[in-house]
């Protein structure tokens, strides 16, 4: 069974898109959960909208934020095969069937992505502008992906034994895919997709911003030695 968890947040603009590029390609066994973060747009009227019953919407209990949002969303599912998604990308048509096929010799996949941004201030447009590769190549092991993260969660799917080594959450991650990639470097077989199987748009709306961080010299420090114990920790 296939599992994909998207956080949302206030994402109406894209998601219809995202969702029929999605549910296009899954197969009527497969779940689709949605975690809302809270939205006061009109998110979640466009995803009850598709009537689709592989769909299942977690309402807001409270404001989570993206990392803890996915974590609720991860607890949610109960597929062998998880996929992570963002609110406002594209899947290529053939995405699910590679990252499965690439899933059967891994537990963790990772593919690249085309990057779009907006052609003008409108957003009514957008363009490619080359690979994530280009800005994030990714580089296997613990060491690279602790001192660096390498992992775009959008572009990640693995098997539930990942997520069962990888819960719960410590506190104070500076991102939830980092903590999966760094125990699936850990502890289990990864494979990198050289192909794009995604559209990532790149606007001012999004969690992360690839290629630039805001976070102080001390703030780093901190993110990296929370991340140092709590994967020295992990058996």
């Amino acid at each position: 069974m296939i599992s994909v968890c998207m956080a949302t947040y206030n994402g109406g603009k894209f998601i219809r898109e995202q969702l029929e590029s999605i549910l296009s390609q899954l197969p009527t066994d497969a779940e689709v959960i949605v975690a809302d973060d809270g939205s006061t747009d009109d998110t979640l009227a466009i995803v009850n909208s598709f009537g689709d019953g592989r769909i299942r919407v977690l309402p807001a209990e409270k404001h989570l934020g993206v990392i803890y949002n996915y974590e609720r969303a991860l607890q949610a599912s109960k597929g062998e095969f998880i996929f992570l998604a963002d609110q406002d990308d594209i899947w290529f048509p053939e995405k699910a069937e590679k990252v499965l096929a690439a899933l059967k010799d891994a537990d963790l996949v990772i593919h690249d992505a085309w990057m779009l941004r907006p052609s003008e201030p409108s957003g009514s447009s957008w363009v490619r502008t080359g690979k994530l590769s280009d800005i994030r190549p990714y580089r296997s092991g613990v060491a690279a992906n602790w001192w660096k993260n390498r992992y775009t969660g959008n572009c990640i799917a693995f098997r539930r034994l990942v997520l069962d080594k990888a819960f719960p959450f410590p506190k104070n991650l500076p991102m939830h895919d980092q903590w999966l990639g760094l125990v699936a470097e850990k502890f289990f077989r990864v494979s990198y997709v050289t192909e794009p199987l995604i559209e990532y748009r790149q606007h001012f709306g999004n969690a992360t911003h690839i290629g630039r961080s805001s976070a102080g010299v001390f703030q780093k420090t901190k993110w990296r030695f929370d991340l140092a114990r709590a994967i020295f920790l992990s058996v």
